[in-house]
C-alpha cells in the first residue's frame, strides 16, 4: 500500500543532507519509494483533504477519513476464500513503526535498499523490488549486478525465500522482512511520525522494468504524474469511497501498484488483493469473492478472461449460483482483447450469476505503459449489449487531461489521417519520459488507428512479440535463431503476428537459408532447419512461430542501413507476396516426410501426415490423448482402446497396428513395463519422471514435448492400471522394479531421475540403488516433496485419497474437496463415490472417458502407493539432489522450504539446490505453468553438466504445426478404407 511509503528512504528529520531531488538516492523498485509520509497536521493537512498534491496527502487523507476502510489479503498459501485484512489506521501505523524501526540499520542518509517481495501485503508494507529472478545462476547474478550498478546499492530487503535465491551471489548485504518486522514490534511511534515532506514535482515511484532482454530499466514518476493518472481514472472508473475493488496483479507490475493499489486509496475505495496464483489455480476463487466482498472493479488480461471461460462455461451445475451484480468493470491490459473471447466471458458470467439481467458485464479493454501510469485510455462497453465493431475490443478514448494522435512513424510528427493507421503518440500530466518528441508527444512504439476519435491498434514497432501478457524481446531471440545451421547470417527477421481468430499473439520467422532450395538435398536440410528454429522458439518463449518462410537470399531486401524491415516483411505475407516461398516450403516439408497413407487426426490436410508421424510431434496434448481415445473408440466401435496403449504407440503406424489387432481380437495382456517414452528424440542423456501419488504419468505429456530433439523422455507409471497387474506391496519391490526398467531403456550412466510429488521419493531411491549398482546418477530432481512422508500418509484415508485424486483431475475445487471431507467420512464408500460422481462436471466425465468403476478402482491404484509409503523413512544418499518447491499444500511456502524440504540436505553428499517454481502442488505441470517449469528444470539439467549439444537426425513431422491446430476439431478421422489404412501403415 502506498502507506508504504512511510518505509522510507534511510532518513529522518534530523538529516540536513537528504537531497529530495537526488536520483541516485532513491528506491530502486517498481512499487512506491520507501520515502517517509507526510504529518498529518494543521494547514497542510486540511489543504490535503480538498486537494492532495502528494502521495503522502493522499495516505493522510484516507486514514483521516476512512480509518475503518480494510485492505483485505488472500495470499499465495491460502487454499481457501480466506482473507487477512488490516484497517486503514491500523496498516498505518504498521508501515510507520517499519518505517522508525529500518533506521536502526545505521545506514548513511539517502542509502538505496532494493526490496525483493511476493505477497501484496508484504509489497504494500516495504515496496516491492526488482522483478522475478531467473532460476538460471549466470543471468540471475547478471540480473542482481544489473540493479546493484544501475543504483549503486548492494543492501536488499527480502523474505526467506527470497534470500535463499540470491545467498550465493557476493557482495550482497541482505536484510530479511521477519527481522524488520520483530525489529518493527519493539516501537510504537505516533499516528503521525514522518521523516521528510515531499513535494509535488519531487520523484516519488521508481519502477523496474523488465526490459526486452530481462535487465531492468528505470522510469520514474513524481507524486504530480502520479495524482494526474489517478484522479483521471478514478473518475473513469467511477469510484467512490464505497466502491470495492478486486486486484490480483502484482505490484512489480505498474496496474497493480498505481491503478488497482493508489487510485482507489485517492477515493478511499476498500481494496481487496489476491495473490495470482490464488485465482489461476481455482477460478471459481474469483467468483466467491466477488459475491462475498461484493466487488465493484477488477482487472483480467485476456488470457484470463479465456482461461476463466473455459474453466466455468461447460460448469452447468454452478448456473445461477452467484451474485455478481455488484461487479462494474473489468480493465483488461497487457495484450489485445479479443472481442469473441470477451463475449463468451460475459455470457458464461450471466450464467453463472443468480440474477442474470442485474448484471452488466463491461469490459474495459485500456491502453497504458509504465510510462503513462498504466493505463490512460480506455473503451468501456457492455459486450453483450453492443456488438464489438472489431476483431479485438476498441481501446477507446483518453482519460481527462491525456491526449493522442496518429503519425507517420517515419518522421514522428506527420499526422495521419482519420482512418489511416500510424504509430500512436500519447501526453499529457500524467506522462513522464526522458525522450519526448516536439510537443511534448511520447512515441509509445505502437501501431494504432483512430477513428471517430476511437482508437485500435493494429500492430507494433517494438521489437518484443506478447504472449499471453508477458513480453519477450526479438532481439534476443533472434540472436539465439540466427545460429541455426542452414540460416544465412544476418538474413533472419522475427516479426509479431495475430492471425485472425487467434487469442494471443504470435510471430513469424523469415530468413534466408544457405542452401538452395531448388537443390538435390534441400527438402532434408530445410526439415532440419525448420525443426531446430522451432526448437529454439519453444524454449525460449514458449511458443512455436506461426509459420517459417524461407526467402532466397537474392530476393530478401534489406533498408539502406543494412537491415531487415520486419514491417514490410509483415505487409508482404499478409498481401500475399511471399505465397510462392511458403508453398515451396510445403512441398520440400511434405517430400521430407515421405506422405504415405494420412489420418485426419488434427483435420490435417493430405500431405500433411504420414504413417510415420508422432501424435506427440504434432502438439499432442495430455487431454488430446483421452479425445484420441474416445474418438477412436466411437470411430472403430471399440469397447475400449487404453490409455497407456496410445503413450506406448505414438507413431501412427505403430498405433494403427494395436488397432488392428483390438479389431482381429488379437491382443493379449501385455507384461507390465512402467517405462512409458513420451519423446524419443534427441542424443543427450535421456530423462526419466516417477509418476506422482496417483500412479499416472499424463501430467508429464506437456513437460515432454519441450525436450524435442534434446533429451528422450521417459516416465513411469505405476503397477495396477491394466488387467491383470496386481498393486505393488511395498516401496522395495516399486523401486527394484523401476531401477531394473531404467536399467534396460538404458544400459550404463550418467543417470537422470526425477520425481513428482510422491514420485520425488521413489526417484531418490531408484538413483541410490543405480548407484549401488555402481552406476553415475547426475541428477536427481525432487519436485515438491519433503523427504519423510510416512506421516502424511498415515494421514490420508480413503476419503481423502479419493478427494485429492478428484481435485488433481479436475472433478471437484480444491475448496469443495476440503468442505466435503468431514461429511464424506460418516458414508459408505458407494456413498462418497456418488456424492463425487454428482458434483462431478459431466463433460469432464466424457473428456476424461471416466467411469465410476474406473474411478473406484484408480483410488484403489493411488491407495496401495500410499500403503506402500506408510512405512518408508529415507537413509543413505545419493550424489547430489535438486529440490523443485511450489506452494504446497497446507502452510506458508517459507514454512514448507525451511521446515520440510531443507531435510534433504541430510541425505545429499554434494551441495543440494533448492528452486523456486511457479504454481501450486497441483498445478505447476498445466498449461498455465509448465512453460516456464520447463525452462526453469531445463536449466538445473544444464547446471548439472547435462547440457544441450547436437541432435540425431530423426525422421519426424513437421513440428512447426502448432497446438492451436487441434484444438476443438475432431481427432480421429480417417481417410479411406480401414484396411487400407492399416495395412498401408505398416
Amino acid at each position: 500500500m502506498c502507506f508504504a511509503l512511510s518505509v522510507a528512504l534511510i532518513s529522518s528529520n534530523d538529516s540536513p543532507d537528504y537531497n529530495p531531488c537526488d536520483i541516485s538516492q532513491w528506491h530502486p523498485s517498481q512499487s512506491p519509494l520507501l520515502q517517509p509520509l507526510n504529518p498529518l497536521q494543521t494547514s497542510r493537512h486540511l489543504l490535503s483533504l480538498l486537494q492532495p498534491n502528494t502521495l503522502h496527502d493522499v495516505i493522510a487523507q484516507a486514514v483521516d477519513r476512512y480509518p475503518s476502510h480494510e485492505l483485505g489479503f488472500v495470499t499465495s498459501s491460502a487454499h481457501d476464500s480466506s482473507i487477512q485484512t488490516k484497517t486503514f489506521s491500523a496498516f498505518n501505523q504498521y508501515v510507520r513503526n517499519l518505517a522508525r524501526a529500518m533506521l536502526e540499520w545505521g545506514k548513511p542518509t539517502g542509502s538505496v535498499v532494493v526490496v525483493y517481495l511476493t505477497e501484496h501485503e508484504d509489497n504494500m508494507a516495504a515496496c516491492m523490488g526488482s522483478p522475478a529472478l531467473s532460476a538460471q545462476q549466470a543471468h540471475k547474478e547478471g540480473h542482481v549486478a544489473h540493479i546493484k550498478n544501475l543504483f549503486g546499492s548492494a543492501t536488499w530487503l527480502t523474505n526467506d525465500l527470497g534470500a535463499e535465491q540470491i545467498s550465493t551471489i557476493s557482495g550482497l548485504e541482505i536484510h530479511l522482512l521477519s527481522e524488520l518486522k520483530a525489529s518493527a514490534e519493539t516501537f510504537n511511534v505516533s499516528a503521525d511520525w514522518v521523516a521528510y515532506e515531499a513535494k509535488p514535482d519531487d520523484e516519488a515511484i521508481l519502477f523496474l522494468t523488465s526490459g526486452s532482454t530481462g535487465f531492468s530499466k528505470a522510469v520514474v514518476h513524481t507524486h504530480r504524474t502520479i495524482l494526474a493518472a489517478c484522479r483521471a481514472k478514478g473518475q473513469s472508473y467511477g469510484l467512490t469511497s464505497e466502491s470495492r475493488v478486486l486486484n490480483w496483479v502484482g505490484f512489480d507490475h505498474v496496474a497493480g501498484s498505481l491503478e488497482m493499489h493508489i487510485t482507489p486509496l485517492l477515493y478511499g475505495a476498500s481494496q481487496l488483493h489476491v495473490h495470482a496464483s490464488a485465482i489461476l489455480a481455482d477460478p471459481l476463487r474469483l467468483l466467491r469473492l466477488i459475491d462475498e466482498k461484493s466487488i465493484e472493479l477488477a482487472f483480467a488480461p485476456n488470457f484470463l478472461l479465456s482461461k476463466l471461460t473455459r474453466d466455468l462455461e461447460k460448469r452447468t451445475d454452478l448456473f445461477g449460483h452467484f451474485d455478481l451484480s455488484s461487479i462494474k468493470r473489468i480493465n483488461s491490459g497487457g495484450e489485445a482483447v479479443v472481442s469473441k473471447t470477451a463475449q463468451a466471458f460475459a455470457a458464461t458470467m450471466k450464467q453463472l450469476s443468480k440474477n442474470p439481467s442485474a448484471v452488466s458485464f463491461v469490459i474495459s479493454a485500456g491502453f497504458g505503459m509504465t510510462e503513462t501510469c498504466a493505463g490512460c485510455i480506455y473503451d468501456p462497453v457492455d459486450v453483450l449489449a453492443t456488438e464489438p465493431a472489431h476483431e479485438f475490443l476498441d481501446l477507446g478514448r483518453p482519460i481527462n487531461g491525456c491526449e493522442m494522435r496518429i503519425v507517420d512513424p517515419a518522421d514522428g510528427a506527420t499526422l495521419r489521417p482519420d482512418g489511416e493507421s500510424g504509430e500512436l503518440q500519447v501526453r499529457g500530466p500524467m506522462v513522464f519520459s526522458s525522450s519526448f518528441v516536439e510537443g511534448g508527444w511520447y512515441r509509445t512504439g505502437d501501431v494504432g488507428i483512430v477513428e471517430n476519435g476511437v482508437m485500435r491498434l493494429s500492430g507494433r514497432i517494438k521489437d518484443t512479440v506478447i504472449v499471453h501478457g508477458v513480453s519477450y524481446g526479438i532481439p534476443e531471440l533472434e540472436t539465439h535463431l540466427q545460429t541455426v545451421e542452414g540460416v544465412t547470417h544476418s538474413f533472419l527477421a522475427a516479426a509479431p503476428y495475430r492471425a485472425p481468430g487467434q487469442e494471443t499473439e504470435g510471430f513469424i520467422i523469415f530468413y534466408s537459408p544457405t542452401f538452395d532450395l531448388d537443390g538435390a538435398d534441400a527438402s532434408t536440410k530445410l526439415f532440419a532447419t525448420h525443426r531446430a528454429l522451432r526448437d529454439i522458439c519453444v524454449k525460449m518463449i514458449t511458443l512455436p512461430p506461426q509459420f517459417v518462410v524461407p526467402i532466397p537470399v537474392n530476393q530478401m531486401e534489406k533498408t539502406t542501413l543494412g537491415k531487415l524491415s520486419r514491417a514490410r516483411l509483415i505487409s508482404l505475407f499478409k498481401q500475399g507476396q511471399l505465397a510462392q516461398h511458403i508453398a515451396r516450403s510445403e512441398e520440400l516439408l511434405s517430400e521430407a516426410r515421405g506422405a504415405t497413407y494420412m489420418l485426419g487426426i488434427f483435420n490435417l490436410a493430405v500431405g500433411e501426415m504420414s504413417a510415420s508421424d508422432n501424435f506427440f510431434e504434432l502438439g499432442g496434448t495430455s487431454i488430446d490423448v483421452i479425445r484420441l481415445k474416445r474418438e477412436g473408440e466411437a470411430h472403430f466401435g471399440l469397447p475400449e482402446i487404453p490409455t497407456i496403449q496410445i503413450l506406448k504407440h505414438p507413431v501412427i503406424s505403430s498405433l494403427a497396428s494395436y488397432v488392428n489387432t483390438l479389431l482381429s481380437k488379437d491382443s493379449q495382456t501385455e507384461e507390465y513395463d512402467p517405462i512409458v517414452p513420451l519423446q524419443l528424440t534427441g542424443n543427450k542423456t535421456p530423462i526419466f519422471f516417477v509418476h506422482p501419488g496417483v500412479g499416472e504419468v499424463l501430467i508429464f505429456v506437456n513437460l515432454a514435448k519441450y525436450f524435442q530433439n534434446e533429451r528422450p523422455f521417459y516416465a513411469l507409471r505405476a503397477r495396477g492400471f491394466e488387467p491383470g497387474h496386481p498393486f505393488f506391496t511395498s516401496m522395495d519391490e516399486m523401486v527394484s522394479c523401476y531401477a531394473a526398467a531404467v536399467k534396460k531403456t538404458q544400459a550404463a550412466g550418467p543417470y537422470a531421475i526425477a520425481g513428482y510429488s510422491y514420485g520425488g521419493v521413489v526417484a531418490f531411491e531408484v538413483a541410490k540403488r543405480l548407484e549401488a549398482m555402481g552406476d553415475e546418477v547426475k541428477f536427481v530432481g525432487l519436485i515438491n516433496i519433503p523427504p519423510h512422508i510416512a506421516d502424511r500418509m498415515h494421514e490420508i484415508d480413503w476419503t481423502g485419497g479419493m478427494l485429492n485424486l478428484s481435485y488433481f483431475l479436475g472433478l471437484v475445487s480444491k475448496h469443495d474437496a476440503n468442505d466435503l471431507a468431514p461429511a464424506l467420512r460418516s458414508m459408505t464408500r458407494k456413498e462418497q463415490l456418488e456424492v463425487v460422481w454428482k458434483l462431478s462436471p459431466p463433460e469432464r466425465l466424457v473428456e476424461l472417458q471416466l467411469t465410476a468403476g474406473k474411478l473406484d478402482h484408480w483410488v484403489d491404484i493411488a491407495g496401495s502407493l500410499i500403503e506402500c509409503g506408510k512405512d518408508y523413512n529415507p537413509s543413505g544418499s545419493v550424489s547430489a539432489v535438486d529440490v523443485f518447491y511450489a506452494i504446497p499444500l497446507r502452510g506458508s511456502k517459507s514454512d514448507w522450504l525451511n521446515n520440510q524440504l531443507k531435510p534433504w540436505s541430510g541425505f545429499s553428499r554434494g551441495e543440494p539446490s533448492y528452486t523456486d517454481v511457479p504454481g501450486q502442488h497441483y498445478t505447476l505441470m498445466d498449461f498455465d505453468h509448465v512453460p516456464q517449469f520447463q525452462k526453469i528444470f531445463r536449466g538445473r539439467l544444464e547446471a548439472c553438466g547435462l547440457k544441450f549439444g547436437q541432435t540425431r537426425k530423426f525422421k519426424f513431422p513437421d513440428t512447426l504445426k502448432r497446438v492451436e491446430l487441434v484444438r476443438d476439431l475432431p481427432l480421429f478421422k480417417v481417410l479411406g478404407p480401414l484396411q487400407a489404412l492399416m495395412e498401408g501403415a505398416k
